[in-house]
């Protein structure tokens, strides 16, 4: 696959976010730069640059030798994800409950009926879950918050995927997309303190889905 010229390292970046986060590349993997560009059809510089973004996201581990690693998923890693998640997430969400729009409400609720109407469909799964999960941390101006939300709601996304085996069986689609739509009701409340407890029951259920899988239990 060769990339297109504009934005060049930036595209690079995202294909290896990506494959990284949907487990494309396993955890504890070895990433070849060399091998990379070649597959990417570039030089060594962007794939160089895009590991380093992609280490201070916690995604890769370079070592001393330069060699690039896939970073490990444990147990310990998934608990302290979902606890630092839920203290972030639910707290900006409160923003959300007071500035979102109703227009912006209306159309998450329509994709989110629409992976209930079709809950074997992960691609429209995992927009409905981005695009909710989004809009919970759209109206926060604490761009720290922001930035460390960000990354964090990634590596969660990777624990997710891996622990539980994506694609996710339809039954979780439908248990999970019930719990996004309960949200969006909260966020139609305008309630901050509703939206929040919602928005933590959520991620404690998400939290011990991901850490029932055989992955941390055997």
């Amino acid at each position: 696959m060769t990339l297109k010229i504009q934005s060049l390292g930036e595209q690079v970046f995202e294909v290896l976010k990506e494959k990284i986060v949907n487990n494309e590349y396993k955890p504890g993997e070895l990433l070849q730069i060399e091998k990379l560009a070649d597959a990417l059809g570039v030089s060594t510089t962007p794939v160089r640059e895009a590991l380093l973004r992609l280490e201070h996201m916690g995604l890769v581990s370079i070592e001393r030798n330069k060699a690039a690693f896939v970073t490990q998923i444990s147990k310990e890693l998934a608990e302290y994800t979902w606890e630092f998640r839920k203290l972030l997430e639910a707290y900006v969400s409160r923003d959300a409950a007071i500035y979102c729009s109703n227009e912006e409400l209306e159309n998450i609720q329509s994709l989110l009926l629409r992976v209930i109407d079709n809950p074997s469909n992960f691609d429209l799964y995992k927009e409905s879950d981005i695009s909710l999960h989004s809009l919970l941390s759209k109206y926060t101006k604490n761009y720290l918050i922001i930035n460390a939300l960000a990354s964090i709601s990634l590596n969660a996304r990777r624990i997710r995927y891996y622990a539980e085996d994506i694609p996710f069986p339809e039954k979780v689609v439908i248990l999970v997309t019930h719990e996004h739509l309960a949200i969006v009701e909260a966020l139609k409340s305008r309630d901050p303190d509703f939206t929040e407890q919602k928005v933590r029951e959520h991620l404690d259920n998400a939290k011990k889905r991901t850490l029932s899988s055989p992955y941390f239990t055997q």
